[in-house]
């Protein structure tokens, strides 16, 4: 009977222990990404503060721009799949474009990614639509016909291209 009753002291010890760890363990990890995700975030937003500011140099019509575009628009062969899109510009098949940059988020649910541009109508877009690594999401996909197409195939939305706004989910 005695060796019951310390049998008994010694499981209910275990017990305490391994319940007292696990609430340890899962207040550190919910701490954890709490901060983490903070830190990504105020990383994220202050990579759109400066990617606004770039990409709103990259979209002033001026003769260099004009330049700049029309010789990447001449590296555009009809039937590639991957010639209507470059690290800086998408274009569409009536002649109108993007000047977009492109984060990614990291894929556990509490950051999205970015995708921020201005288009050749002279509005600012957003989406949080995952692109994937420097946009290999798109890359098989057929050219847009016009941004109206772009913007509804992959989510995006209009803001006035100064504001937090952008930084609010679209997809899915």
């Amino acid at each position: 009977m005695i060796k019951q009753r310390q049998l008994g002291s010694v499981l209910g010890k275990v017990i305490a222990w391994v319940v007292l760890l696990g609430v340890v363990v899962t207040a550190t990890l919910f701490v954890w990404t709490w901060f983490g995700a903070r830190k990504i975030k105020a990383e994220r937003t202050s990579w759109k503060d400066t990617t606004l500011i770039r990409l709103g140099k990259l979209s002033i019509p001026s003769p260099e721009t004009d330049q700049k575009l029309e010789s990447l628009r001449d590296l555009l062969r009809p039937g590639e799949r991957q010639s209507w899109m470059n690290p800086e510009y998408v274009w569409t098949t009536n002649g109108e474009y993007l000047v977009y940059a492109f984060y990614h988020g990291i894929n556990v649910g509490w950051v999205d990614h970015l995708f921020l541009a201005r288009g050749s109508d002279g509005r600012w877009y957003y989406s949080t639509y995952h692109f994937c690594n420097g946009m290999v999401g798109i890359l098989g996909d057929e050219q847009p016909k016009s941004i109206s197409e772009f913007v509804k195939r992959y989510s995006l939305q209009e803001f006035d291209g100064k504001s937090d706004v952008c930084l609010q989910h679209t997809w899915p």
